[in-house]
């Protein structure tokens, strides 16, 4: 008798496509977001951005993939034998009934791989000589333009323009906008750098953020960016992080700040202390003035009372006429010096009260700047209806929307 299948067992009959839907809900519904470690292995990125690659341990391995919106926040680049710590799902790529984990974060396990490369590129630069005191530029003393590479937003850029409007507020101060942190970071600060220095008009530069994880100041270990510091013209100064944090940057930099704070306090000398060298320089020329004096008068004492000149009456009187004269055109040339130095003195100081932007203000003006760059606005034309903008006054700021502007008429650009 021929063997074959009941109704109940025909119904039970599933196709491919069919099982392997029930496995993707099975799996996808248990298998939610989880962190799970491994070592990489087989990686692949892909000419589309994704990253294809297996995590494997001891006893197993695991097909991942990370798509190209999600590994283009990588703080680190991935390769074969790195161990990783990765958080995602398990989810079902249907066509080749294949499960895999779709990865949302990753970061290396620990800081052990990091901390291994950051000590192989120092090794290597440092070979190189990139780290040679010899190659380092000097800063000037009185920088007429300060460029600022760091993110616009962070509180780094605040602190050196905060510390060097402070100190000397003549000195220009240009912010040049970059992200300091993940995978676009470092192609935006080596342009900077490049930029910058093609441009030529800055003294010096300011590189750095604030501080973070060795993750977060990654950035500033990434050897295009140490490159770009070595090959600037520009004196650089690297301040990344806080004191106690050290970068491939701050080794290659001319000079390494502990703090964006003090890069502000190193970049320009502070006011009173110029004010103080000033006063110094005043105080010995009015001292050396009276010296040379006292010592003219001192000689004319002599002669006075030298033999040969008691007798000779004429000769005498003559030669006083000549000391009086003398005594006259010193004081004075003294007197010229001392106008000058008044006069060097007094220029000084209004230039520093002029230059003082909180006097401007508590007259009832503001300075006004379009956000995000705080790009100064010096005309109607420098912003468009909708703008966003900050407006600083003499106790504060606030943040307002560029409404429609009315042209003063008869101004000429």
């Amino acid at each position: 008798m021929e063997m074959g299948l009941d109704d109940r067992q025909e119904n039970r009959i599933l196709t491919v496509s069919q099982v392997t839907v029930m496995v993707k809900s099975v799996l996808e519904s248990s298998l939610t977001l989880f962190w799970v470690e491994g070592e990489i292995s087989n990686f692949v990125h892909h000419s589309s951005g994704h990253m294809y690659f297996t995590l494997k341990d001891a006893g197993s391995q695991l097909s991942s993939i990370m798509f190209k919106y999600k590994n283009a926040r990588l703080s680190f680049v991935p390769e074969n034998g790195m161990k990783v710590v990765a958080w995602g799902g398990i989810k079902v790529y249907e066509p080749a009934g294949r499960y895999q984990l779709y990865v949302e974060e990753m970061r290396p396990a620990g800081i052990g791989a990091l901390a291994a490369a950051y000590e192989k590129l120092k090794r290597k630069l440092e070979d190189e000589g990139l780290f040679d005191s010899a190659s380092r530029k000097p800063l000037p003393e009185f920088p007429r333009t300060v460029a600022i590479i760091t993110s616009p937003t962070g509180a780094a850029v605040r602190d050196v323009i905060r510390v060097v409007r402070a100190r000397y507020p003549l000195t220009r101060l240009v912010v040049v906008p970059t992200r300091v942190q993940g995978a676009d970071a470092v192609p935006e600060i080596v342009a900077a750098i490049e930029a910058v220095d093609t441009w030529g008009e800055a003294d010096v530069i300011i590189v750095g953020r604030g501080g973070g994880s060795l993750e977060d100041l990654w950035a500033f270990n990434d050897e295009s960016v140490a490159r770009a510091i070595f090959a600037s013209r520009t004196p650089i100064i690297s301040a990344v992080g806080h004191e106690v944090d050290f970068t491939i940057s701050d080794f290659v930099a001319d000079a390494r700040a502990a703090t964006p704070s003090h890069a502000g306090e190193m970049v320009v000398r502070d006011r009173a202390d110029l004010m103080r060298e000033i006063e110094r320089f005043r105080v010995r020329l009015v001292a050396g003035s009276e010296s040379t004096m006292e010592r003219l008068s001192e000689r004319l004492r002599l002669l006075e009372t030298a033999y040969g000149f008691r007798l000779p009456t004429a000769l005498v009187e003559r030669l006083s006429q000549s000391v009086d004269d003398l005594a006259r055109r010193v004081q004075a040339a003294q007197a010229v010096c001392l106008e000058r130095a008044r006069g060097r003195l007094d220029h000084l100081r209004t230039g520093l009260r002029l230059s003082d932007p909180t006097r401007i203000m508590a007259r009832g003006y503001a300075a006004v700047g379009v956000l995000p760059s705080l790009e100064p606005v010096r005309s109607v034309d420098d912003v468009q209806t909708g703008a966003g903008v900050r407006v600083t006054l003499v106790d504060g700021c606030f943040d307002g929307t560029v409404g429609e502007g009315t042209r003063r008429r008869g101004r000429e650009d």
